[in-house]
């Protein structure tokens, strides 16, 4: 393929409709789990797709408030209470993609690399649902029924809990690709 060809393709690409189409037999083949290509693996066009996903759906979520604001194109869609890390397992700081997204998870304190042993205070093994991969390390948005202090305390292990109703709505907003954005 030629450089010129390329990069009409590209362009094209980033108008909207032939991203979707890519994006959409990209994720094609994939059971449950919805996870963006790696930087190293090539895409169609031979170099990696700029995400149309990326410029209009951004997320603000703000460990001050305890929210979590979703917006498209720069306009507010939905605003929901959050919570996050407990002092000893902080939320990270920081500006995110969406890099995956799975109905329902299994989550361990060992995939969270906390621990191992299952005599420990702080191994766990829980059932989350609606999951929004932020990180390959396992900063997570998803529901926790189990938290009843969500927007006001936080005792996660790191990740971003949402009630269920919310986080199945965020679930079905976020696009792999999406910029997320953690702030103090």
């Amino acid at each position: 393929m030629t450089w010129m060809r390329t990069r009409r393709l590209r362009r094209a690409a980033t108008s909207g409709a032939l991203a979707a189409l890519l994006t959409a037999a990209m994720c094609a083949g994939t059971t449950g789990l919805q996870t963006a290509s790696a930087a190293s693996t090539p895409s169609v066009l031979g170099e990696q797709l700029p995400s149309t996903a990326a410029t209009r759906h951004v997320t603000y979520i703000d460990m001050g408030s305890h929210q979590l604001r979703a917006t498209v194109d720069g306009r507010t869609v939905a605003v929901f209470p959050a919570g996050f890390g407990q002092s000893r397992f902080p939320t990270q700081p920081g500006t995110y993609r969406v890099l995956g997204k799975d109905a329902s998870l299994q989550m361990t304190s060992c995939s969270a690399r906390i621990t191992c042993n299952p005599s420990s205070p702080d191994y766990y093994v829980v059932h989350a649902t609606w999951a929004v991969r932020l990180t390959e390390a396992g900063l997570f948005v998803h529901a926790a029924p189990w938290d009843h202090t969500i927007g006001s305390t936080d005792i996660s292990h790191g990740c971003i809990h949402l009630r269920t109703a919310n986080a199945e709505w965020f679930y079905n907003f976020s696009r792999v690709g999406d910029t997320v954005i953690v702030q103090e």
